[in-house]
């Protein structure tokens, strides 16, 4: 093949990689390639690595490098407690790790302000390194070893030059690859095309590019797109429609699909995009499938989603899980005859079983006349053995073995496909626990949590074969690949722009310092929203004919969604373009709810264009009101500083407006509140007459200190009804006399707990129920008065002060867990103590949660036991800098809202709240007022 020159043409994908390939063939004399060799990256990285004779296999995914950092974690005196307490964020660990790894920066290369983080990483390298010796590498692994072999392929192929399309930049690994095979060859042989419609964010890649050799050129994906760029929008190109929900947006896209093609346009010509597809994932298949439209699609379903790959799941739960009720119901359903399920599940129901081997022996004794008795009786038999198994297990290997032997009651053919893929991986996960050094053993839960995390990693493809159909693509996916009409699905809020937080272990000051000191690319997570209008505008470059935005009103749940704030400032065409208003049903019928709209004034445009704009320092429309607007009180209550801390727009809601909920509870109803108070004025009666007697004095017999208690509890809890509710007493005496006695057991069993712990020492003094007033000193003149009543104040013989506050949630560590005190999220007993400390003159304080579960019976655990505390120093460190930051936004009179499921999920004024609506997450998240706040809030480190 003498005079043919060899050209290597490199791709960012695999699409993108035939879109070149059938350029090249329609431009090629007789649709002949000669000399022309075709990759995606990866296939080149494969390629490179063979060439330096190391053999490998690519067998290390997320779910193995979040194993390695779990098990790394473990030596961290930092990372550690947090790992061990909040398993989920050795995922987030991994995640920054990974962006390190992937842009090539060194463990040395981190700044002392992260030492911690810094010593993480360089145990995980460690342990991939060994794994690598191994031939056990994941996909940095890989292309760090074909920039090995990266010279001595091109050299061995012959190639005098190559070309890179289709990405906007390059993570490190992939760019070292390319720097590799550009040094190979002679200077500006190598050339890489860089998608770009002339955004900052392009010319921002290419300002901070890291490898000299091939510097990016800016490249259009079509020569006439159908937009003007940064003019306006030419007639009859775009269609914005508006659908109720995804379902009804793709069968409003699906009709638009089947018009284009019995018009003749060519299936591949037309793309469907979405930010992700999963929101679609549900209806996809049946919709495009049901109009018989031939479709190629970047949509994959996980294994877990099948039958069998659940079942197994439900099995590695139950026994990890010490035979729980739902897991050992589930499992029966999938193994055993209907009756013998109906049977366990009705032995379960009237025994009251909750988990362990035990309760369900208690089951079955009751089931014994029962004709399916035997076969029950057989299957948990061998389910208890399994579960000892599985719990003496000393590694991975050994509990995936019990596991399969337990699924053989499954049937013989059970284990194949994903199933059997995840079992496999989850068995070598000790290599990984060898090279990571790990000084403990396996946990079983640990086991049951990696293999789900397998088989959620494991997808099945719905449509990957390119022959010509619609594509269906998630927008990574569609980038580079032009098409004729565009239907970009998706664009409201939380899709464009999807939300980007900091991260907590690596701030962007940190990344930001790291990408300019050392020259590689780092991502920054404040990029996010320059990154997400870039990729929108560079889809909307591609179509050449027509582009059809779609959204949807609510999602697949029924939560209301609002347009995404591009549409407002729609990327590529001409600036301040606001598109929402062309929103449209393609049968021109608006819902039947809809009133007839009305013309909008330039005033009422502009609030509109305010309020959805994603950056401003103005912010009324989020919670700035203004310290002119609020009438505080001059001393606050903790409760209301507790609840700030918690969210301050629902402080705002509930003790500055004093909005109350939509619906009043019956007048018969009693609420929370009102139970506690019960609970409250119980107790004190209870203490004050114990102290009164003598009972509590140093040197009591706890045992006829509780007797006594016992005595008295009965008068106590009578005298505290008489205040309560005489409305419910009268009309529902039988409900009534329910209540005091659930109430009665709970009390009794806190007594007995606390006076076992209160007596060894004794109690000199006692305060319950006290009123206080004091002033915490924040520095630098900063204060905050409050005023409130204490549930109890102890003090030791020794002087010492334990200032209590009761708790009735089952949540007994919630009150005083350090990483919410940090955040603000659980202040109340911090500031008692602080209050009490500032008060006395005194530091001797310590702040405890007293835990009095309405149902004591249901912590097995007992963990209600366990003291929850903190000491005054360390309640200082924790809660002063964010008292701080909570001081700041009263006189400032700012109550930004802080979205959290675990919050959010009970409050009253989801409503009036505007978490949901983008533009204001998105300015609250960038504003410099609420930075420190923000900080404090999303930070999780110790």
């Amino acid at each position: 093949m003498s005079g043919v020159e060899r050209v290597l043409e490199i791709a960012s994908s695999t699409r993108v990689l035939r879109e070149r390939r059938l350029r090249a063939l329609d431009g090629a004399p007789g649709r002949a390639l000669l000399g022309a060799e075709f990759l995606n990256l990866r296939a080149m990285a494969e390629r490179c690595a063979a060439e330096t004779g190391v053999r490998y296999q690519v067998s290390l995914g997320a779910t193995e490098l979040e194993r390695l950092v779990a098990v790394c974690c473990e030596r961290s005196s930092r990372f550690g407690p947090l790992v061990a307490e909040r398993p989920g964020l050795a995922a987030a660990l991994a995640g920054t790790l990974r962006d390190l790894r992937d842009a090539g920066v060194p463990p040395e290369r981190l700044p002392s302000d992260v030492s911690a983080l810094r010593s993480l990483y360089t145990d995980v390298e460690q342990a991939l390194s060994r794994l690598a010796d191994e031939g056990r590498l994941d996909r940095i692994g890989l292309f760090r070893l074909a920039v090995r072999g990266a010279a001595k392929y091109v050299t061995r192929r012959g190639f005098t030059r190559a070309e890179v399309h289709g990405a906007v930049e390059l993570v490190g690994s992939a760019g070292d690859l390319v720097d590799a095979v550009a040094a190979a060859l002679p200077a500006g042989a190598v050339r890489f095309f860089q998608p770009d419609w002339g955004d900052e964010h392009a010319a921002r890649v290419r300002a901070e590019w890291s490898w000299p050799r091939f510097p990016p050129e800016p490249v259009e994906v079509v020569d006439e797109p159908a937009f003007t760029r940064d003019g306006p929008i030419p007639e009859g190109r775009l269609r914005v429609l508006r659908a109720r929900s995804p379902r009804d947006e793709l069968e409003l896209v699906a009709r638009e699909v089947l018009a284009l093609l019995e018009r003749g346009v060519a299936p591949h010509e037309i793309a469907i995009v979405a930010r992700s597809l999963e929101p679609y994932a549900p209806w996809l298949p049946a919709i495009f499938e049901g109009y018989g439209i031939p479709v190629t699609s970047s949509l994959s379903d996980p294994a877990v989603s099948g039958l069998e790959a659940r079942t197994w799941l439900e099995l590695v739960r139950m026994l990890a899980s010490d035979l729980e009720r739902r897991h050992v119901l589930g499992f029966l359903d999938a193994i055993a005859p209907r009756a013998v399920a109906r049977l366990a599940e009705r032995v379960a129901r009237e025994a009251a079983v909750v988990r362990g081997e035990a309760d369900w022996r208690e089951a079955l004794d009751a089931a014994a006349n029962d004709p399916d008795f035997p076969e029950l009786s057989s299957e948990l038999r061998f389910i208890f053995d399994a579960r000892r198994d599985f719990a003496e297990a000393a590694s991975f290997f050994d509990a995936v073995d019990v596991a399969k032997r337990l699924g053989c009651l499954l049937g013989p053919d059970v284990l194949t496909g994903s199933a059997d893929a995840a079992l496999d991986r989850g068995s070598r996960f000790d290599e990984l626990d060898r090279a990571a050094e790990a000084s403990r053993p396996v946990a079983p839960a640990t086991v049951a949590t990696a293999l789900e995390s397998l088989l959620l990693e494991l997808a099945d493809p719905w449509q990957p074969a390119d022959e010509g159909g619609v594509r269906i693509l998630d927008a990574i996916q569609a980038r580079a690949l032009p098409c004729a009409h565009l239907f970009l699905i998706g664009t409201a809020h939380g899709a464009w722009p999807r939300p980007s937080t900091e991260d907590p272990f690596l701030v962007d000051a940190v990344r930001e310092a790291l990408r300019a000191g050392c020259g590689r690319p780092v991502p920054v997570r404040g990029w996010a929203l320059a990154e997400e209008r870039f990729l929108l505008g560079l889809l909307l470059s591609q179509a050449s004919e027509q582009v059809t935005l779609s959204y949807a009103d609510a999602d697949g749940s029924g939560r209301a969604l609002s347009p995404s704030g591009f549409l407002r400032d729609l990327p590529f065409v001409e600036r301040g373009s606001d598109v929402v208003a062309l929103a449209t049903r393609p049968d021109g019928a608006a819902p039947p709810f809809a009133r007839a709209a009305a013309p909008l004034g330039d005033a009422a445009r502009d609030f509109i264009a305010q309020t959805d704009a994603f950056r401003s320092e103005s912010l009324p429309f989020d919670g700035d009101v203004g310290s002119a607007a609020l009438r505080l009180p001059e001393r606050l209550s903790p409760s209301f500083v507790a609840e700030l801390g918690v969210c301050p727009l629902r402080a705002f809601f509930k003790s500055v407006l004093g909005a109350r909920e939509l619906v009043d509870p019956s007048p018969d109803t009693l609420d929370a509140n009102e139970a506690g108070q019960l609970a409250h004025d119980a107790l004190r009666s209870l203490y004050q007459r114990l102290f009164e007697e003598g009972r509590l004095a140093p040197g009591t017999d706890p045992a006829a200190a509780i007797a006594r208690a016992d005595a008295l509890l009965a008068s106590a809890l009578d005298e505290a009804a008489k205040r309560a509710r005489p409305r419910v007493r009268t009309r529902e005496p039988g409900v009534w006399a329910a209540f005091l006695e659930v109430v009665g057991r709970a009390l009794g069993d806190f007594v007995r707990r606390d006076l076992e712990t209160l007596l060894p020492a004794g109690v000199a003094a006692l305060d319950v129920e006290r009123d206080l007033e004091a002033r915490i000193e924040l520095g630098g003149g900063i204060g905050l008065e409050l005023e409130g009543r204490i549930d109890r104040i102890v003090q030791r013989p020794d002087g010492g002060l334990r200032v209590g506050d009761y708790k009735t949630s089952r949540n007994f560590a919630k009150p005083v867990e350090a990483p919410r005190v940090r955040r603000g999220t659980s202040l109340q007993v911090p500031l008692y103590a602080l209050a009490v400390a500032s008060a006395q003159n005194t530091h001797d304080v310590v702040g405890e949660a007293l835990p009095v579960p309405v149902r004591p019976e249901r912590d097995r655990d007992r963990d209600r036991d366990t003291e929850r505390s903190l000491e005054l120093a360390e309640i200082e460190t924790l809660a002063l800098p964010v008292l701080g930051e909570l001081a700041g936004l009263l006189e400032r009179g700012a109550f930004p809202f802080h979205a959290d499921p675990d919050e959010c999920r009970y409050c009253p004024y989801t409503i009036a709240c505007r978490r949901e609506h983008g533009p204001s997450r998105e300015r609250i998240a960038a504003a410099n007022v609420f930075a420190p706040w923000l900080a404090l809030r999303g930070r999780v480190e110790t």
